[in-house]
Order: structure tokens, then sequence, then C-alpha cells
């Protein structure tokens, strides 16, 4: 007995199960899939969302699962992973997770237990409209941000104002892909406000009001190096074109705060693509 005892302690590693750790509460992006802009735009809408309505909603990317629990379902590992992070309110168990795997070609949106099985319906619905079409191109700048914005209209919203899960109707569910669109073209809106304010400048090297600014990450910032990179300003009309290098700021070990002890009943639904 003493020598399994032994064997048991030496061996407990090598199928304990094990989960990533995440940067925010928000975004959490190891895959790097996404910019420090795109990142920067995610954490603030997540954090507004979380503001307003009290659900916490974490977006994680993963290369893959295989380092953590090679031998569990996608469903299993998000639904552990879910309730190690404790996301959502304790007592409402309303939190949301987006786990991508790229190097999987998998998914997964994780509910909290608050939500009920007629959501994991709605899940599926936004999975298979939203996410899947811009991952097999694979677009996953485009299909995380649309994603995350069909989250928040199509689940997030309604079940913060009370409703119930909205039931399998066609009329109904046109409205809904209607008001997830709405959504995400207010999401996109800042950008190209920023954009026309750009153009209303006039070029100093011709006068024209064709100016355009774009921005590039040469390099993303981690917890103990800061980022770089370029925002590029031309003209249309003439050959101006002006570059401007700027930094972003290290990501602090401690900007990520914490998640509120909330847990999962394992629904919600997933994809490959």
């Amino acid at each position: 007995m003493r020598w399994f005892a032994v064997f048991l302690f030496l061996a407990a590693p090598l199928w304990a199960q094990s989960y990533p750790d995440y940067v925010r509460t928000t975004i959490t992006d190891s895959a790097d899939l996404l910019t420090d802009a795109q990142e920067a735009a995610l954490d603030v809408r997540l954090s507004g969302l979380r503001s307003d309505t009290g659900i916490e909603f974490a977006v994680l990317t993963l290369p893959s699962q295989m380092p953590y629990a090679a031998a569990q379902s996608l469903e299993d590992f998000a639904t552990g992973l879910f309730d190690h992070w404790g996301i959502g309110n304790a007592t409402r168990n309303d939190g949301i997770l987006v786990l991508v795997l790229s190097e999987d070609r998998a998914m997964r949106i994780e509910l909290g237990a608050g939500y009920g099985r007629d959501w994991d319906r709605v899940a599926a619905d936004v999975v298979n409209r939203t996410f899947l079409p811009a991952f097999s191109n694979d677009d996953y700048a485009t299909g995380i941000t649309d994603g995350v914005e069909d989250v928040i209209a199509s689940i997030a919203l309604p079940f913060s104002g009370g409703s119930e899960a909205p039931v399998s109707d066609d009329t109904l569910g046109t409205w809904m892909a209607v008001i997830s669109m709405v959504g995400m073209l207010l999401f996109k809106v800042r950008k190209w406000l920023a954009d026309q304010m750009t153009r209303l400048r006039p070029c100093p090297n011709c006068g024209s009001r064709a100016l355009s600014r774009t921005r590039k990450t040469l390099r993303k910032a981690t917890k103990t190096s800061e980022g770089a990179g370029e925002a590029i300003t031309r003209c249309s009309q003439c050959s101006y074109r002006d570059v401007h290098p700027f930094t972003v700021s290290r990501v602090s070990s401690s900007s990520g705060g914490s998640f509120g002890g909330g847990r999962s009943g394992g629904g919600g639904a997933s994809g490959r693509w």
C-alpha cells in the first residue's frame, strides 16, 4: 500500500487538469489572432457590458487545448475552464465565455448556469450565423468582433432584461439577426468617425481633403515589454505620406481584475470549421 501511495503521488501530475491564466477578464488573445487595437476595442466593449448589465463576458483564444486537456472533449474543457475562472456573478450565474481554438479549428460559446438550456439553441444560431462563416475563411478578427456583438445582442442583453430564450420561429430569428447586425454596425462606427475626422484635414502637400490614416501593429505588447506600431497618413491626391511611430503600453499583470465566482451548467454551443 505504501508503494501504491507513492506511485499515485508521483503520477498525479500526468492526469492533473490545468487551465490557462487570463490576462484580462474581458479578452485574452493567447493565439495572437487580434491586433492590439482590436483587443483594446473588445476590452472597452466588454467592460462597458459589465458596467451596464453586470454580465461578465470573457473571450479566450488559444492555439489548441492539447497542452491543457488533450483527452477531454471541447465541451468539458470549456465548462471546466469557465468554472475555474469563476466567470459571472456567483448568485445569478450569468457569465459568458467565447473560446476559440485556432489550430484545432473549433470554438464554443459557454453559458453560465443561470441561462438554462433554452438558450443553447440561441447560442448555436450565433455560432453558425456569425462566427463560423468568418472563421472558415480564416478571418478570425472579423469572426470574433462580429460574433461577440451577436452574442451580446442575441443573448446577453435579452437575458439581462429579463427575457426568456426566444422560441424557434423564423420571424423572430430574423428580427434577432437584424438586431445583432445593428449592434455590429454601432460597434464599428467609432473607427469610421475617426477616419472621417482625418479626411477633413487638408493635405499639407497639396491642400486637398483626401487624407486617410491607418494603424499598423509591428510588435504586440506583453507583460514584460512594450509593443510598437506605426500610424500612417496618406493623401490619395498626391504622394504625401507621413509615418508616426507609437508605443503600446505593457500589459499589466494586475490589470485583468477578477471574476465574480460564477459557474456553468455545461450549456452553450460548439462549432468547427
